[in-house]
C-alpha cells in the first residue's frame, strides 16, 4: 500500500509539473514572439541612424565613435567584425547558428536571448562593411534565477499540499486492505474503521455492511445446521420406534395408536422443515412483498377461524372498533405473522386468546394476548432471535425450534413496522403487539 501511495504521489507531481512546464513554455514562446517583434522594431531606427553615422566616418574611427555615443543610449554599444566570428561570439557570450550568420550577412537584425540572465543582444551589420553593430547586454525581463527560485517554492508548496491530501487516503486504504486480509483469513468479527476521509469512508461502510451480512449468514447457517441435526433427530427417532412397534405388535388398536404417533411426528417434521426453509429464505435474499389494500379485520378473522376449528378447548375473540379498517400490506405475510403469534399463544394459553386491532394515528396496531404464564421481562428482547426458546423442555413438547418469532420480526420489518412483547393487562399472560404504517408508499 505504501508503494501505491508513492506511485500515486509521483504521478500527481509529474502530471502537474508536465502541465505547468508545458503551459509555461507556450506562454514564453508567445511572449517571446511579441517581445522579439517589439524590440526589433524599437532598435531598428537606432541601427539605421548609427549605420548612417558610421558610413560617414572612416573605419578606423568607428570604435572611438561608438564609445563616445554609448552612454547616451542607456545600454552598452560595441562593434565587432563578422570576419572574426569567435571574437564576436565572445562578446555576445553565445554561438551564432549558420542561419543567424547568413541573416546577419544579408543585413538583417539578429537577436540573441540569454534566458538564464534575462538579457538580450541585438546585432546588425554595417552597410558595405565587415563590421557588426552590437547592442547589449540589455536587461529585458526577470532573471531565470529568480524564476527558478519562484518555481522551486511553488512546486515545494504544491508537493506539500498533494502530500497532505494523498497521505490520509493512502493510509486509510492501507488499513482497509489489512482489514480485508484479516476477514479473508477467517476473522469475521473484524470491521473497517469508518473514521477516515470521505471517499474511503463510504467504501469502509459498504465493506462493514457486507461483513455484517456474511457474518450473519455464517452464524445462521451454523445455527441452522445445529438445529437440523438436533431437532429433526427426535421426531425421526420416534417414527423409527413406532415403526418397529407396529411390526412386532399384532393388536390392531395398538398398531393404530403407533400409526397416529408416526403421523403426528411427520406433521411435526413438516412444520420444522417449513420453519427452517422460511427463515433460510431471509438469509438468501429479501422476500419481495406485494402490497395492496386489504381489510385487516377480515384478514385476522380468517386466521382465527382456522384455530377455532382445531383448538376447540380454547376461546378465541377478535376485538375491533371498525369492521372496515383497511391498510396497505402483503396479505400472505400478515397472515403468516398473525398465524405464528396465535399459534404461539395456543401453546401456552389456558382458556382464552384475544386478538385486538385498531388504528393509532397513521399506524395499524395488532395485539395477540393469552391467559397463560406470560413471558419474563428479561426474555422480551432475546425471544425474537432465531433458535431462542423460553423453556426448551416445554417448547420441545409443544413443537417448534425457536424460529416462529424470528420470522415474525423479519416480516414485520419488511412492512416498516416492529413487534414488541409485554404483559397482558386484560388476560394476565403474554401480549405480542404489532405496529406498522397504514400506508406503505
Amino acid at each position: 500500500m505504501r508503494s501505491l501511495f508513492f506511485r500515486l504521489y509521483l504521478l500527481l507531481i509529474v502530471t502537474m509539473l508536465g502541465l505547468g512546464w508545458g503551459i509555461d513554455q507556450l506562454f514564453d514562446n508567445y511572449q517571446a514572439e511579441r517581445q522579439l517583434t517589439t524590440d526589433v522594431d524599437l532598435h531598428k531606427g537606432s541601427f539605421f541612424l548609427l549605420n548612417r553615422a558610421l558610413k560617414r566616418l572612416p573605419e578606423t574611427e568607428h570604435e572611438q565613435y561608438i564609445q563616445a555615443i554609448s552612454p547616451s543610449f542607456g545600454f552598452p554599444i560595441t562593434i565587432g567584425s563578422i570576419v572574426d566570428l569567435p571574437a564576436l561570439e565572445q562578446i555576445v557570450a553565445s554561438s551564432l547558428t549558420a542561419d543567424q550568420q547568413q541573416y546577419l550577412q544579408q543585413g538583417g537584425i539578429v537577436t540573441i536571448f540569454n534566458d538564464f540572465d534575462g538579457t538580450a543582444w541585438f546585432l546588425k551589420r554595417v552597410s558595405d562593411s565587415d563590421k557588426v553593430m552590437i547592442f547589449g547586454p540589455i536587461l529585458n525581463e526577470a532573471s531565470t534565477k529568480a524564476n527558478t527560485f519562484i518555481y522551486v517554492v511553488f512546486l515545494t508548496g504544491l508537493a506539500l499540499i498533494v502530500f497532505v491530501w494523498v497521505w490520509p487516503l493512502s493510509r486509510a486504504l492501507g488499513q482497509l486492505a489489512k482489514t480485508t486480509v484479516a476477514f479473508g483469513q477467517g476473522d469475521f468479527s473484524v470491521r473497517a474503521n469508518i473514521d477516515v476521509p470521505a471517499p474511503i469512508n463510504e467504501l469502509a461502510g459498504r465493506f462493514n455492511a457486507m461483513a455484517d451480512r456474511i457474518e450473519r449468514l455464517l452464524k445462521s447457517h451454523k445455527d441452522l445446521s445445529h438445529a437440523v441435526s438436533h431437532e429433526l433427530r427426535t421426531p425421526i427417532a420416534r417414527i423409527r420406534f413406532a415403526m418397529e412397534m407396529v411390526r412386532e405388535i399384532d393388536d390392531e388398536a395398538t398398531q393404530h395408536k403407533y400409526m397416529d404417533t408416526m403421523d403426528n411426528n411427520i406433521e411435526e417434521l413438516d412444520g420444522l422443515v417449513d420453519e427452517l426453509l422460511s427463515y433460510a429464505r431471509f438469509d438468501r435474499e429479501e422476500p419481495q412483498l406485494s402490497f395492496s389494500q386489504a381489510n385487516i379485520v377480515q384478514l385476522l378473522q380468517q386466521v382465527l377461524d382456522n384455530f377455532i376449528l382445531t383448538e376447540t378447548e380454547l376461546a378465541f375473540n377478535l376485538a375491533h372498533d371498525n369492521s372496515e379498517l383497511a391498510c396497505d400490506c402483503d396479505q400472505e405475510a400478515i397472515t403468516r405473522i398473525v398465524d405464528n403469534l396465535v399459534r404461539n399463544a395456543v401453546r401456552y394459553a389456558d382458556k382464552r386468546i384475544q386478538v385486538t386491532v385498531h388504528q393509532q394515528d397513521n399506524n395499524i396496531v395488532i395485539a395477540v394476548e393469552d391467559d397463560g404464564p406470560g413471558v419474563p421481562e428479561e426474555y422480551w428482547q432475546s425471544l425474537f432471535e432465531p433458535f431462542v426458546r423460553l423453556d426448551k423442555s416445554r417448547d420441545r413438547k409443544s413443537g417448534g425450534i425457536g424460529l416462529g418469532l424470528a420470522i415474525v420480526k423479519r416480516f414485520i420489518g419488511l412492512h416498516h413496522g416492529e413487534v414488541a412483547i409485554s404483559k397482558s393487562e386484560q388476560l394476565g399472560g403474554a401480549s405480542f403487539t404489532l405496529t406498522f404504517p397504514v400506508n406503505q408508499s
